[in-house]
């Protein structure tokens, strides 16, 4: 995971786009991402860490903000790419952390890190883009 100090230019007008707000919307926003990455090309077992990685976001976003977010997600020609924007604030911890977490909590960033190629975020006070990218 990696921190840019500049939004992320926009998304493509044409990015396929999906709304949640509630733990009941995670399902849906699981096969939208997963949908989408199969029919553009990425391999069965990197759509599976795709839906893996989203689910993770999507529930760190619901545990930790309010009013839920929006994922977006389009291909260029090489890399799937889809980014989760939410109403958080997201600040690293000032110390290193372990290099892998040991609470029962924590592991939501480590293994989206884990799964994609790419893994970026942008945050301002009430505002935050977390980008995942797959390379196909």
């Amino acid at each position: 995971m990696r921190q840019v100090v500049r939004p992320f230019a926009p998304p493509p007008s044409g990015a396929a786009t999906i709304s949640f707000a509630t733990a009941h919307d995670l399902a849906a926003v699981r096969e939208f991402v997963g949908a989408y990455a199969h029919t553009s090309g990425l391999a069965a077992g990197r759509v599976s860490g795709l839906k893996l990685a989203m689910s993770e976001l999507v529930t760190n976003t619901l545990r930790h903000t309010t009013g839920g977010g929006v994922v977006r997600v389009w291909a260029d020609r090489t890399t799937i790419i889809s980014e989760l924007t939410d109403g958080g604030t997201f600040r690293p911890p000032t110390a290193a952390p372990p290099v892998r977490p040991v609470a029962s909590g924590g592991w939501g960033l480590y293994i989206t890190g884990e799964v994609c190629d790419e893994f970026l975020y942008y945050s301002r006070p009430g505002h935050t883009v977390w980008r995942l990218m797959f390379n196909r």
